[in-house]
């Protein structure tokens, strides 16, 4: 129990006063000092603080302010090329030539080879499913590769989805280029359809081996931070949302969600979130050394509302909290409700309650 009083000295005028207010105190409020240093718990009859004043006990204050409050968390990521994914060769055949790791292949660029014909980088947002070649109806498969055969300087005429002369003569044109047969045909296993360039994370077939299955695992080409969190934590971690990141080696920087994945736990665990973020500075990106990184994301925000410190707030063991105001040489306890809590502070509410008071912080 902490005395709220002092020691008493003495039997002087003032002894019937300080009898009178200890009683009222003691019947009214059990004031505990909680071990885990942060919350003092108070009980009391009829629930409502009690506005007596009370002498202070020459504790630390803080001011109650007026400021915004953003959650936060902080979390270990890593500098990486993010998030691997394996390609699998639908040519068939035999695996006569393999990249190294960390080559990156651009369009046109030979990703394997099978039975000594190279297998080439596309790009597209979708996979080729059939054969091409000229009958075939319209389709978007088509118009990727006529957009492809235009790219790497193959005349094609218009871009559309239709398979015509002009895009059987460019493909056997590009085919003699690669030293694949000069066929006019592009079978659904003569190239791999990807969004963009790709970076060799690890070779996974072999010389010799078969030429169908996994090939490669790839990444994408530029340097991003990943970070793994809690399903809880997706409120976090929404696309195209800010977050700060503290590089190894450069310092901060800020960097962009980019992509959220749900992968599953170790082990057969609960599932996690797998962030991809995008440093803001692609300079940085480049210089950025490849490791752990501290990545802080910001979740929701209230914009100037009253805040004091955790440590400033009174818990009711009935149920409730309240702080412990300076007023008029000694301290009066105010009811509070509760809002937001980030960085340590309190987003607190009550009709007594303005900016600038001072409000007594737990030993």
């Amino acid at each position: 129990m902490v005395d709220l009083n002092g020691p008493e000295s003495g039997r002087g005028p003032g002894h019937a006063r300080r009898r009178r207010q200890r009683a009222a105190l003691s019947a009214g409020v059990t004031v505990i000092v909680l071990a885990t240093g942060g919350v003092v718990v108070f009980s009391q009859l009829d629930r409502t603080p009690p506005a007596t004043v009370v002498p202070s006990l020459n504790r630390m204050t803080s001011p109650v302010r007026r400021t915004d409050l953003v959650e936060h968390i902080a979390v270990i990521g890593s500098v990486g090329y993010g998030h691997t994914s394996p390609l699998v060769g639908r040519r068939p055949g035999t695996v006569t030539w393999l990249p190294r790791p960390g080559t990156v292949i651009d369009r046109g660029g030979r990703i394997y080879a099978a039975d000594a014909v190279p297998v080439p980088l596309l790009f597209g947002d979708s996979p080729m499913y059939r054969e091409l070649a000229s009958g075939v109806p319209a389709g978007e498969d088509v118009a990727i590769l006529k957009r492809n055969l235009a790219a790497l300087g193959y005349s094609v005429g218009s871009q559309d989805g239709v398979f015509r002369a002009s895009t059987a003569a460019a493909l056997k044109r590009w085919q003699k280029d690669l030293g694949a047969p000069q066929t006019g045909r592009l079978s659904p296993g003569d190239v791999v359809v990807l969004p963009g360039a790709i970076r060799v994370d690890a070779v996974e077939a072999q010389l010799a081996g078969s030429a169908t299955g996994t090939i490669l695992t790839i990444t994408g080409t530029t340097r991003v931070v990943s970070a793994s969190l809690e399903e809880s934590q997706r409120s976090f971690a929404k696309l195209d949302s800010k977050v700060n990141v503290d590089l190894p080696g450069t310092g901060p920087a800020t960097g962009t969600v980019r992509a959220v994945e749900s992968v599953s736990g170790e082990g057969g665990g609960q599932p996690k979130l797998q962030v991809t973020i995008a440093l803001d500075d692609p300079k940085l990106a480049e210089q950025a050394e490849a490791g752990s990184v501290r990545i802080r994301f910001s979740g929701a925000s209230r914009k100037g509302v009253l805040a004091v410190p955790v440590q400033a707030l009174l818990a009711l063991r009935e149920g409730g909290y309240a702080v412990e105001v300076v007023q008029d040489g000694g301290n009066r306890l105010l009811a509070v409700e509760l809002g937001m809590f980030a960085d340590g502070l309190v987003e607190i509410n009550g009709p007594e309650l303005s900016e600038g008071m001072q409000v007594v912080m737990a030993a």
